[in-house]
Formats: C-alpha cells, sequence, structure tokens
C-alpha cells in the first residue's frame, strides 16, 4: 500500500527527546514519503518540519485546543479535509491518542507510527525514529491491530494497544534517560521523577466479567501492580509466562496480570527485591464480551494507556478494561507481516 496523495502529520513536540529532535526526524519522514499534499498541525506540530520540502501543504488549525487535547483536534480536522493516512511522530501514547480520535469519530485512516518516545514498543509503531529513511520507496501494508477499551465508571477514555496499567508512575525520558515519573504530574505535561508505589487497600478488588459469572483476580495488599495487556506469538511455547501462555492458547487476544510486587519501573535495590520474594502473580485471560473491573485503589493512583496517565482515580472509582479486535490499522513495512 502506497502512503496515497493527501498525508496527515502529527508531531508531539514533548516526546521522547522533545520538540527539535521529532521535527528532524518528521522532516526526514517527509522527504522519505515524498506526498503530494501534506496537512500539519502549526509550528512544532508539524509545519516546522517542511521547511524547504517541495510539497504542497496545508496547515490544520487545531482551534481553542489545549496541551493534550491538540492531537484529537488534528485528527478531527484532517479527517474531515481527507487524508489517506495520518503519519504520526511521537511515543506509543501519542499514537493511541490518535487511534483513539479516530475511533471516536468512527474513521478507519490507516495510522503510519514513527517512534520517538521512551518505548515505541506497541503495535501501531511503523519504524523508530531512526529508521524512517528505510521508509523511501518501501511496499506499506494495512493492518488490522487489537485494542483495550479505557474507561472509568462506565465512560470510555481512551484506547491501549500495548498495556493498560494501574499506578502512580509512568515512563517517560529526562535528561536522555527513561525513569519513573509522577503519573499526576505527566497528566499535565510535567516529567517529576517518583519512586513507584503499591496501589492497593483493605478495600481494593480486581475483577473480571464476562459470560461465565465474576472471577475474582486479586483483593487487597494482593494488588501491588495491575497490568492489562495484549499478549503476542513470542508467549507461545514458553512455560514461564504460567497463565498468559494458557490463555493465548484458547485465542484470548488479552489478558489482566495483578502481581504482589511492583512490576512497572526502571529501576530495582538487588537485597530489597531478593528479601521480598517470591513474586506471586494472578493472571486471567481477557477475551471479547469480558471486562476487567477494579476499584478501591488509593487515591491519586492513575489510570493509564500506553503510557499515557488517563485519570487520577480516587478510591470509589471504578476502572474498567476490555479487548476489541480490529480497532485501528496500522501501516506496516512489507517485511513485517501482519500479526492479529
Amino acid at each position: 500500500m502506497s502512503t496515497g496523495q493527501r498525508l496527515g502529520l502529527i508531531v508531539n513536540p514533548q516526546a521522547g527527546r522533545g520538540g527539535a529532535h521529532n521535527v528532524r526526524v518528521a522532516a526526514r519522514l517527509v522527504e522519505s514519503l515524498h506526498p503530494a499534499i501534506i496537512l500539519v498541525g502549526p509550528g512544532d506540530l508539524g509545519a516546522d518540519a517542511l521547511t524547504g520540502a517541495p510539497v504542497t501543504r496545508q496547515i490544520v488549525d487545531s482551534g481553542a485546543a489545549q496541551g493534550g487535547d491538540h492531537t484529537p483536534a488534528l485528527v478531527r480536522q484532517m479527517v474531515t479535509q481527507g487524508v489517506d493516512v495520518l503519519a504520526v511522530v511521537g511515543g506509543d501514547g501519542t499514537m493511541a491518542d490518535v487511534a483513539f480520535a479516530l475511533w471516536k469519530i468512527g474513521a478507519s485512516v490507516p495510522i503510519l507510527g514513527v517512534g520517538v518516545g521512551s518505548a515505541n514498543v506497541g503495535p501501531l509503531v511503523t519504524c523508530k525514529g531512526a529508521d524512517v529513511r528505510r521508509l523511501a520507496g518501501a511496499s506499506l501494508a494495512a493492518c488490522p491491530v487489537n485494542g483495550l477499551i479505557v474507561g472509568a465508571n462506565d465512560a470510555v477514555l481512551g484506547l491501549g494497544f500495548n498495556d493498560v496499567v494501574i499506578g502512580f508512575t509512568v515512563l517517560a525520558t529526562v535528561d536522555g534517560q527513561v525513569v519513573d515519573v509522577d503519573a499526576a504530574q505527566k497528566i499535565h505535561g510535567r516529567n517529576v521523577p517518583r519512586e513507584p508505589e503499591g496501589v492497593w487497600t483493605d478495600h481494593t478488588r480486581v475483577v473480571k466479567q464476562g459470560p461465565y459469572g465474576e472471577t475474582l483476580v486479586a483483593h487487597g495488599n494482593q494488588v501491588e501492580t495491575v497490568i492489562v495487556g495484549l499478549p503476542d506469538e513470542r508467549f507461545y511455547g514458553k512455560a514461564i509466562a504460567g497463565g498468559v501462555l494458557l490463555s493465548s492458547l484458547i485465542g484470548d487476544p488479552a489478558g489482566c496480570l495483578v502481581c504482589d510486587h511492583l512490576l512497572v519501573r526502571t529501576r530495582l535495590d538487588a537485597t530489597r527485591h531478593r528479601q521480598s520474594e517470591p513474586v506471586v502473580s494472578r493472571y486471567v485471560g481477557l477475551g471479547h464480551g469480558e471486562m476487567i473491573t477494579g476499584y478501591g485503589f488509593r487515591t491519586g493512583t492513575a489510570l493509564c494507556a500506553d503510557g499515557n496517565p488517563l485519570l487520577i482515580m480516587r478510591e470509589h472509582d471504578r476502572a474498567q478494561v476490555s479487548v476489541q479486535k480490529g480497532i485501528a490499522t496500522a501501516l506496516r513495512l512489507a517485511e513485517g507481516q501482519c500479526k492479529s
């Protein structure tokens, strides 16, 4: 599949190493793709990447949008003006934001993701920023991608394509290093380092609900970490994956892991960890028509999808996660086959 005649370009100037670097990556992307017409956001949201580029450009106004609202506003405007592909230069969270904006308006525009964030491990990433010149003349395939629908108190807040995590921290790049930062600060665009903490109270419950009834996954101090993720082919045949392997064998597209240790972190004290073993985890598969619900978490805990804090929760809030196949479309290099 070609990139089409009309390309929408969205750059996240806050992702990874930041604005100047991300704009340079975006400029190399435009040089590699040679679109006939390109729609971009103003300034470092895209237009700055077009200096000297011999393309017909249209600057898309995101209106009165502020902060994280710029991305969905640009998506809506670009879809209205008719783009064939949305190229996104950012991290996993930025691409999830774009996919969510498309999902909300019922648009099926494929995403060409260029990873410049802290992780760049999600299935919407076509290539990483350092490899963007590989796109020149490359054959691209449109592939359906499974995703997680994330909400709280019966309201949908976002989509996740790698994992949904309930915790006090997320990963971010600070001074060139990937570190744990405060999710409550990150939701306002600030990267403030913080040590991860457990999320449980005596009232914490994580349950799975579906056609076969309700299953208690974990409660109380069993819930230091909650992760809902999308296992892939790497888990097949590896018994060390435990319940992940079992649910994959019956075709569950996702699953929920609850652990009595903090799993999502960048650093770990070896002595303290050895003294706290064994690590006990509980896993349930997540299929269609099923939902993971968690509640009773410590006030201030964040509900995060692909590194995006979506909500800073209070103890009475109920987090909800379900899975949907083919919820978005990603462009992949031809040598990387489509994998559901």
